[in-house]
């Protein structure tokens, strides 16, 4: 019975071990402010805040995600929650580029997303 048991733990260590080389980080994602934009018409119906563009981000501003988990330095929260899928798609090595923005739709951020190879 002891035997059976090593060989249980042994398989699952063995594939344990597999699956975290697997998930090793091999992509980064580069994350580029393509535009920002504000829904004035949309605004001027439903006013919260400040009727201007999104103040967080810039256009031409680049981000690296280089986790999975932790959005890059400077990036606003609020756009990685919403971006994180696609984000993750590129750590996993999707390898076209995609065209993502956030969800406040008074002052949407509209980013391009791109992989770029661990080391370049």
């Amino acid at each position: 019975m002891d035997n059976i048991k090593e060989t249980i733990f042994d398989e699952n260590k063995l594939a344990e071990e597999k699956g975290v080389k697997n998930f090793a980080e091999k992509y980064n994602c580069k994350i580029t402010v393509l535009k920002c934009d504000f829904n004035n018409d949309l605004y001027k119906q439903y006013p919260y805040s400040n009727a201007s563009q999104c103040g967080r981000e810039k256009v031409g501003q680049e981000f690296t995600s280089i986790c999975r988990w932790d959005p890059p330095e400077g990036l606003c929260v609020w756009a990685w929650r919403d971006l994180i899928p696609v984000i993750q798609s590129f750590h996993e090595g999707r390898n076209n580029p995609a065209i993502q923005c956030c969800t406040d739709g008074l002052r949407p951020v509209t980013f391009k997303l791109e992989r770029i190879e661990i080391g370049k």
